[in-house]
């Protein structure tokens, strides 16, 4: 059967086979464990993040004492969260789609279209991986930290690195068994 042969319902249910399909294969305890934990360390920091911002909003505002360092802090907590929420997003299916022209196309071009965008996906992040752990060496070699205290840069390089890896890797699961984390 061609796309152009299919109803709208037969769509649909190739997408819902494709789900369950996706369902079956997701969702191993090791997978879960790392979800978790990721959202508790991504969220510990967000929390942090925003206690500090609204502190030394607050102490700067009322008694002219800003929190020393406070900007550092928030340089490197805002690193965390964004390298927790990246693979989240992508394992919740919750990745920035923009679907106006795909939408249009017929189902079977829509999917080709969907595993392109996956592989690219993945060489992107693998390639911003690749740079971060450069980027990590280089700060542990030449010492560079924050202003004010002095906190190193390195080792938030290298979470940004793992960050940027596994999501790699989810989108090039992805691009291998569409609707695997949907």
């Amino acid at each position: 059967m061609t796309d152009a042969d299919m109803t709208d319902a037969d769509k649909a249910d190739a997408d819902k086979a494709d789900e369950e399909a996706g369902d079956r294969l997701a969702g191993g305890a090791a997978e879960r464990w790392a979800a978790r934990l990721l959202e508790l360390l991504g969220g510990a920091a967000l929390v942090a993040l925003a206690v500090l911002t609204v502190s030394d909003a607050l102490l700067r505002s009322f008694a002219n004492r800003p929190i020393r360092g406070a900007n550092d802090m928030i340089q490197v907590l805002l690193v965390l969260v964004v390298a927790a929420a990246i693979p989240l997003c992508i394992h919740a299916g919750r990745a920035i789609a923009i679907d106006i022209i795909t939408r249009r196309l017929p189902h079977g071009a829509r999917r080709i279209v969907a595993r392109l965008v996956n592989l690219i996906c993945a060489l992107v992040l693998a390639l911003l991986a690749w740079r971060c752990a450069v980027n990590a060496r280089e700060a542990a070699l030449f010492g560079e930290t924050t202003m004010l205290l002095q906190i190193p840069f390195g080792p938030f390089y290298w979470c940004l690195a793992v960050s940027f890896a596994v999501s790699a890797l989810l989108f090039a699961v992805l691009t291998l068994c569409p609707g695997r984390y949907r």
